[in-house]
């Protein structure tokens, strides 16, 4: 899985591999993300490639932070999966197993 995302008011995480593996790239997308009107916190992780962001839904809503990562080539919502979708394929394997 390149892309992912969840989202639950106030916190999102994604995984992208623009940050995986790449401690220079993670650095520079928290320093970006940081600098967001309405971004309380943001943590990276260059082994699994995710980031995950609180953020003032009353100042800046999810859609808005998804389009501003689109821009930067932070990430692409148009290849992620959610976490229903990686539940769902999970679920199938498994009863294909059966």
């Amino acid at each position: 899985m390149e892309y992912y995302i969840h989202y639950v008011p106030g916190r999102m995480r994604i995984q992208t591999p623009f940050i995986h593996n790449n401690p220079h790239n993670a650095e520079e997308f928290e320093t970006f993300i940081k600098g967001i009107k309405g971004i309380i916190s943001v943590k990276s992780s260059t082994v699994t490639g995710s980031a995950t962001m609180l953020f003032d839904e009353k100042i800046i809503h999810c859609e808005q932070i998804i389009g501003i990562l689109e821009k930067r080539g932070y990430f692409l919502l148009s290849k992620a999966e959610t976490n229903d979708q990686v539940i769902k394929r999970a679920t199938e394997k498994v009863l294909e197993k059966l």
